[in-house]
C-alpha cells in the first residue's frame, strides 16, 4: 500500500509520512501506550499499512502525545506488534471516551453521595461498573451521615420519654420516630463496610430500588440446522444445539412438502444429531413434530402468576415483611435487591422506637394491658436486633405470622 499518504484513523488519530522514511502519529486525546526506544531496549513494534515500524519519539500533544517512528530494524526481534488500523483504534477511544464521560459523571455526582450511598448494593455495584461510582466512599459517607442525624433524633426521644420538651424544629420532629432506625442502620452499614469494603444499601434507599431494571430474558434457542438431506435415498439429517426430548419416534416431521420419521439419534461433541427417514405411512398414534424449539415454561404456582404489587403495594408488602418469619424476609430481600438483615433491623428497630414512645403515654393512663404490651414490643425489638447484628441472619417477630396471610400470595 502506498506509505506517502496520510491516513486518518478516528478519535483525533492521524498517521502522517515524513522527512525521510519516518512516520508521525498523533493521538491528541489519549494515550496509546506504547513504549520508546531506551538504549538497546526497541520500542513498540507497530505495524502500518503492512509496513513494521518502532516507536522512536514521544512528545505530549493534548491529552495525549505525538509518536516519531522509523522502519523496523530487520536484525531486531519483534516481541509483541501494535497494528495501527481503524479496528485497532477503536477500543482504545471508545475506552478513553468511557473514562473522560465517567469523570464528568464523578464530579456532578460528588454532593449526591450522601443520598447515592443509601441505594441497594446492587445498584451501586452497577453504577460502579457504568461510570466508576466510588461505592464504599459513598456508604461510608451515607453511613456517617445516618449516624450524626439518627443521634439527634435518638436523643429527642429519650428526652421525651424522660418528659422533656422538644428541641428539635418542627420540620425535624420526625426524627423522633426515624432517628434510632438511622442511628442503629449506620452503626451496621459501617460495621459491614469496614469487614469487605463492599457497598451496603440502607433501609431508606428502598425506594431507588425502583431503578434496577428486570434482567432480559435470554433469547429462545433457534431451530435446528440441516446437515444433509437425500431427497432421492429419502433420509434427512438435522443437527441441534439442545436436546430435543420433544422429538420421538412416534412423531412426524414435516421438511419440504414430505414426511419423516425419526431413525435414529446420537451425540456428537456438544451438538444432537438426529437421521429421519421418509414414510408414506401414516399411523393413528403419529403426532407432529415442530422444527423450533419449544419455549421451556418453568412452572409456577397460581399466586405466583399475578402481577407484581405496585409502588404502594410494595411499600405495604415491605412493611408487613419487616416483621414476618425469616423464610419470608430472605425471599422479598432477594425480589428487592437488598440485604436480607435490613427488613430485620428496619422492623425491630420500629417496634423498639414504638414501644418506648407509647411506654411514656400509656404509663399516665393507667391501662396495665397497654402497658404490658408496650414493654414486649421494647423487649422483642431488643431481641431480635441483638440477634441480627451478631448473626447477620433475619429475625422474625410474633406478629409477623398475624401479619403473614396479607402478604403471603406476592411472595
Amino acid at each position: 500500500m502506498d506509505r506517502t499518504q496520510g491516513e486518518d484513523l478516528g478519535y483525533g488519530v492521524r498517521v502522517a509520512p515524513s522527512v525521510g522514511d519516518e512516520v508521525i502519529v498523533t493521538s491528541p486525546r489519549f494515550d496509546l501506550g506504547w513504549q520508546v526506544r531506551a538504549g538497546k531496549t526497541p520500542g513498540t513494534a507497530v505495524l502500518w499499512r503492512e509496513w513494521p515500524y518502532e516507536v522512536v519519539g514521544r512528545q505530549p500533544a493534548g491529552a495525549g502525545d505525538c509518536w516519531t517512528l522509523r522502519p523496523w530494524d530487520e536484525a531486531t526481534a519483534m516481541r509483541t506488534v501494535f497494528t495501527l488500523d481503524p479496528d485497532s483504534v477503536c477500543p482504545l477511544g471508545e475506552e478513553a471516551v468511557a473514562e473522560r464521560r465517567g469523570r464528568w459523571t464523578r464530579v456532578w455526582t460528588l454532593p449526591f453521595l450522601p443520598l447515592l450511598g443509601m441505594a441497594p448494593a446492587r445498584l451501586q455495584k452497577r453504577w460502579s461498573n457504568l461510570w466508576d461510582f466510588p461505592a464504599g466512599a459513598a456508604t461510608w459517607v451515607s453511613a456517617i451521615a445516618e449516624v450524626l442525624v439518627g443521634t439527634l433524633g435518638t436523643m429527642q426521644m429519650v428526652a421525651l420519654a424522660w418528659g422533656g420538651d422538644f428541641f428539635l424544629p418542627g420540620c425535624l420532629r420526625w426524627l423522633v420516630v426515624a432517628g434510632p432506625v438511622l442511628l442503629f442502620s449506620g452503626l451496621a452499614r459501617m460495621t459491614q463496610v469496614a469487614a469487605d469494603g463492599e457497598p451496603v444499601g440502607s433501609p431508606f434507599g428502598l425506594p431507588l430500588a425502583l431503578l434496577l431494571r428486570e434482567p432480559r430474558r435470554p433469547k429462545e434457542e433457534s431451530g435446528p440446522e440441516v446437515r444433509h438431506v437425500d431427497e432421492d435415498g429419502g433420509s434427512l439429517e438435522l443437527v441441534s444445539a439442545v436436546h430435543r426430548a420433544d422429538w420421538d419416534r412416534d412423531g412426524i416431521l414435516s421438511f419440504r412438502g414430505r414426511r419423516y420419521r425419526l431413525d435414529s439419534t446420537w451425540q456428537e461433541g456438544r451438538q444432537w444429531v438426529y437421521r429421519f427417514n421418509c414414510s408414506t405411512d401414516q399411523e393413528p398414534g403419529d403426532r407432529a413434530l415442530q422444527l423450533q424449539v419449544p419455549p421451556n415454561t418453568p412452572f409456577a404456582a397460581p399466586q405466583a402468576r399475578s402481577a407484581p404489587p405496585s409502588l404502594l403495594g410494595t411499600a405495604l408488602v415491605t412493611a408487613c415483611v419487616t416483621l414476618g418469619p425469616r423464610p419470608d424476609q430472605e425471599r422479598w430481600a432477594e425480589h428487592l435487591g437488598i440485604r436480607p438483615i435490613w427488613l430485620t433491623l428496619v422492623g425491630a428497630s420500629a417496634e423498639l422506637v414504638g414501644g418506648v414512645v407509647n411506654i411514656g403515654n400509656d404509663a399516665n393512663r393507667g391501662v396495665p394491658l397497654l402497658l404490658i404490651l408496650d414493654l414486649f414490643l421494647v423487649g422483642e425489638g431488643l431481641l431480635r436486633l441483638a440477634g441480627g447484628v451478631l448473626s447477620g441472619r433475619p429475625v422474625g417477630s410474633i406478629f409477623g405470622w398475624i401479619l403473614r396471610p396479607l402478604y403471603r400470595r406476592w411472595l
